[in-house]
Parts: C-alpha cells; sequence; structure tokens
C-alpha cells in the first residue's frame, strides 16, 4: 500500500469512530508528533516550539528585546 492510500485509508477510519477517548488519544499522537514546520519544512515538536517560546520569553523578562528576525533565527536555528 502506497502512502497516499495509507493516508486516506485511515483518514476513512477515523471519520468512522464515534469513542471520543480514542480520538483524545488519535490528537494526542498528533499533538506529540509535531507542532509547527520552520522556513525549511522540517517539523517542529510541542516540546521544542514550547522552549523556544519560554526562551524567547525569559529574554523579554530580562529587559533584552529582539526584532522580528532575531526572534525568527532563535526560533529556526538559522
Amino acid at each position: 500500500m502506497n502512502i497516499e492510500t495509507h493516508r486516506k485509508s485511515i483518514i476513512h477510519r477515523i471519520l468512522d469512530i464515534q469513542n471520543e477517548e480514542v480520538l483524545n488519544k488519535i490528537d494526542q499522537i498528533l499533538n506529540d508528533e509535531g507542532y509547527v514546520y520552520d522556513v525549511n519544512g522540517k517539523l517542529l515538536s510541542v516540546a521544542d516550539y514550547k522552549q523556544e517560546i519560554e526562551s524567547i520569553l525569559k529574554v523579554s523578562d530580562e529587559n533584552e528585546v529582539y526584532n522580528s528576525e532575531a526572534i525568527r533565527n532563535k526560533i529556526f536555528k538559522k
């Protein structure tokens, strides 16, 4: 089975799920898998994304200010 067929098969199975607990588990798996894509198309995990945001907020609390480009570079490690 190729990837496209496999994806469609999973989608159809998910659409038939009536059990909210199972849907929550699927949602958790998807959230753990990735959260956002960086500018290079790399998927950042939820933990990596939160760590970068916390780091930026800490710097902000210490009165150091970054412009948008500096923050973007830090998040995406340019």
